[in-house]
């Protein structure tokens, strides 16, 4: 059997690295991507990390992408607090404290912009993979972010394995992403 290829650099352009913010998140995107380069490994998947989002006048990348076949699974990489997350009337808490930053509907832009470009691909309701930053619980089972799944980190291989095919990356997928990698 073939394995898959690792494209580009987990956490490779995490602006501000002067915060501690964006120190936390370049982490959460380099342990995730850890986590997916083994996938490469076991199967004919494809991991992409660190893509720019195919619009003008977006900043933002998207952290992580896993292609088989024609099917293609975007992931967003988050560390935050240990807690419970939930969600009421489309506002998000930790315990009783409001959480903004889990309101937003940038993955809902991501994956119609994906969609758009890879017409033949069918582009999966996004990933959004929550690990701690620091020891303690954390539960993502009543937390509903806009347009994406969140989970805990811990049943992110289980979760591309169910909704990636274990086959090459078809080549116009991989010809579609290319370009839109920051490092190669």
């Amino acid at each position: 059997m073939v394995s898959g290829t690792v494209y580009g650099t987990a956490g490779g352009s995490v602006e501000e690295l002067g915060t501690d913010a964006a120190r936390t998140g370049r982490a959460g995107e380099e342990s995730t991507g850890l986590v997916l380069d083994r996938i490469t490994v076991e199967s004919q998947r494809d991991v992409w990390h660190d893509l720019d989002v195919p619009a003008r006048g977006i900043v933002a990348n998207i952290d992580h992408i896993v292609t088989g076949g024609t099917v293609a699974l975007i992931i967003d990489a988050k560390r935050w607090k240990p807690g419970l997350y939930w969600t009421l009337d489309g506002t998000s808490f930790r315990w009783l404290s409001k959480v903004e930053h889990a309101d937003r509907f940038t993955m809902t832009m991501i994956q119609q912009r994906i969609a758009a470009r890879i017409p033949r691909a069918l582009v999966r309701r996004p990933v959004v993979s929550i690990e701690t930053s620091r020891d303690g619980w954390l539960s993502t089972t009543f937390l509903h972010i806009p347009g994406a799944d969140a989970i805990h980190a811990g049943a992110l291989l289980r979760r591309v394995r169910s909704r990636v095919p274990d086959e090459p990356t078809d080549p116009d997928l991989v010809a579609a992403l290319f370009p839109l990698l920051r490092s190669h």
